[in-house]
């Protein structure tokens, strides 16, 4: 289970928000077994932050989004439950916003519906009134014509009157009152008008023109007044019915579009702000995930995450804590170790530098006397005291051979204790390179007509005087030439120098032995050969090559090799035509 920081870390936590409380209440809640999600507890990061700036900042910082994004992380559920979960109510408010328009729609169809109704009752109220006129007219021609056809035309046109007032009646059935008694009255008058209209048809065949033209003046006039009176009052009950439903389908359409508006403006708030809860309360671990990685990378592995959620960032966060747990363990145990094992490495500097004080020391101690053994041998062998019996000469002159062979490890070994020791110097001075050739030449080339091997040695032509120190120089050289001829048993060994951009590069190439690939990047090592077989077929300490190697690097310079085993070995060193450095290691 996750643990708080003790309180000296808590306080690192700089929260940004307004209502830094509610967190530390969060954070003081125990720890839950949150079923698979162990760790992912309620709680804050103990890391030090910033103070973030901006409108996203200022909204997440708010009281209800903060406790809501909170809330939402801190759901023991999955991130995969959490964002399928979301998905579905941003759907839901899509089907919400859906079924809203259509029934808005279904509210506007069923307005035009009424209106075309209206205009359809107003049609039929003017073709009342039309049919109407057309009867008053009929009868006055009627009773000027004074023929059967006209009288028939009346009676069409009261037919029709009475068509388009029963289809009338049936459209306002569901009216008010007052437009059926207004119809009513129509039809009763209408009715009355017939009757008086069926004694003018029997006057006017009968020829009784006056008493037909009474009738029409006194009953027929009056009545049809009336009813025209009667069909104007419905004409103007149908046109207000549909000016107040034009202006009822104007609200209407008015209101839809405000409503739907507030819906979808709603809608998009809502799923604006799920959005936005949903993914911060996934952003939030993951920036918290990222300072504390930041700090681990730093290498400060004493802090912890904790982080609200309950889902698979909870636990991510929980394991993120063990492994810094074990990071902080195991580096404190490496400190440990490097603090013992810089101890021991102060020790092995102390004895690493006594070792070469004592070599120092013991090789001119021996160095001395055995420069005496080797000068008295020299002084016997030319006789200085009294001839030599031949028996005696070949063992002094091997007494001789070896003390020098002595005196080269000794001075090798003497070379490298002052190295080592930071005593070794370079007397640095003008010199010709092929002075350096032919030191080396005359050096070695009795040992290669012992071995009969070829030996050739030279120099480019017109190499300026150089500037360093010539005698360390002679000694890298016959130190790799040395080498070439002792692993060299047929063939030659060249030697040849060179110069390009002011640098001298020096090449000593054999068809000895040879060096395997493993092996090349070790022959500059101290006491270092090939293996055990070659020490004990061609001798030597193995401190010849490092030697040359730390005198080339004190003139600026490098050595390199390229050898192929079998095929024989190149080696190359190049320094600088006036060495800069000061000489000294």
């Amino acid at each position: 289970m996750i643990r708080n920081l003790p309180s000296e870390s808590n306080l690192c936590y700089q929260d940004p928000g307004p209502f830094p409380s509610t967190l530390r209440k969060l954070d003081k809640m125990p720890d839950k077994d949150h079923g698979g999600l162990e760790g992912a507890s309620w709680g804050t990061v103990s890391l030090t932050r910033r103070p973030e700036k901006g409108l996203v900042a200022f909204l997440r910082n708010r009281a209800p989004l903060r406790l809501l994004i909170l809330w939402v992380a801190g759901i023991r559920a999955s991130v995969h439950t959490k964002l399928l979960c979301a998905f579905l109510l941003v759907s839901l408010l899509i089907v919400v916003t859906g079924a809203m328009s259509l029934q808005a729609m279904r509210t506007m169809t069923h307005q035009a519906q009424l209106l075309d109704q209206a205009q359809e009752r107003e049609s039929r109220a003017r073709q009342i009134q039309q049919s109407f006129t057309q009867q008053m007219n009929f009868t006055a021609l009627a009773l000027i014509i004074k023929d059967e056809a006209t009288v028939q035309k009346i009676l069409r046109e009261n037919n029709r009157f009475n068509r388009q007032l029963a289809m009338l009646e049936e459209d306002i059935v569901s009216k008010p009152s007052v437009a059926r008694e207004l119809i009513q009255l129509i039809r009763t008058h209408q009715e009355e008008v017939m009757t008086i209209m069926a004694d003018i048809a029997d006057h006017i065949r009968d020829g009784k023109f006056d008493e037909a033209r009474r009738l029409q003046l006194t009953k027929v006039y009056p009545l049809f007044e009336q009813i025209e009176g009667l069909v104007a009052q419905v004409l103007n009950a149908e046109e207000k019915e549909k000016e107040r439903l034009r202006q009822s389908v104007t609200e209407s359409n008015r209101r839809t579009l405000v409503f739907m508006s507030i819906i979808a403006a709603v809608a998009f708030l809502l799923a604006l702000v799920l959005g936005f809860v949903i993914s911060w309360s996934f952003i939030l671990p993951v920036r918290e995930a990222e300072i504390f990685l930041g700090h681990v990378a730093e290498g400060r592995f004493d802090r912890s995450i904790q982080v609200p959620n309950r889902d698979e960032f909870g636990a991510l966060a929980h394991r993120m804590n063990l492994m810094s747990k074990e990071l902080d363990r195991l580096n404190k145990e490496q400190r440990e170790s490097a603090q013992a094992l810089q101890r021991i490495n102060e020790k092995l500097q102390a004895a690493s530098k006594a070792k070469s004080e004592f070599l120092a020391n013991m090789s001119h101690e021996l160095r001395t006397p055995l420069n005496a053994i080797l000068g008295f041998i020299e002084l016997m062998l030319d006789e200085i005291y009294g001839e030599v019996p031949l028996y005696l000469k070949e063992p002094l002159s091997d007494v001789q051979n070896n003390g020098r062979h002595l005196l080269r490890l000794i001075n090798d070994v003497l070379d490298v204790a002052k190295i080592e020791a930071g005593r070794m110097e370079l007397r640095l001075e003008k010199y010709l390179v092929d002075d350096i050739i032919s030191s080396a030449r005359a050096s070695l080339q009795s040992l290669a007509e012992q071995k009969g091997l070829g030996f050739v040695a030279g120099a480019e032509n017109g190499i300026p005087p150089a500037f360093g120190d010539g005698g360390r120089i002679t000694q890298c050289l016959i130190n790799i030439a040395g080498n070439a001829l002792k692993f060299t048993e047929t063939g030659r060994v060249e030697i040849s120098v060179g110069l390009k951009d002011e640098m001298l590069t020096y090449k000593v190439k054999d068809t000895g032995i040879g060096i395997p690939q493993d092996k090349i990047e070790k022959v500059f090592d101290e006491f270092h050969q090939g293996d055990a077989t070659i020490t004990r077929d061609f001798g030597g300490t193995g401190l010849g090559l490092s030697i040359t190697k730390k005198f080339v690097e004190m003139h600026g310079g490098r050595i390199w090799v390229e050898s192929e085993q079998g095929k024989g070995s190149s080696f190359y060193f190049s320094i600088p035509l006036i060495a800069g450095h000061k000489g000294k290691v």
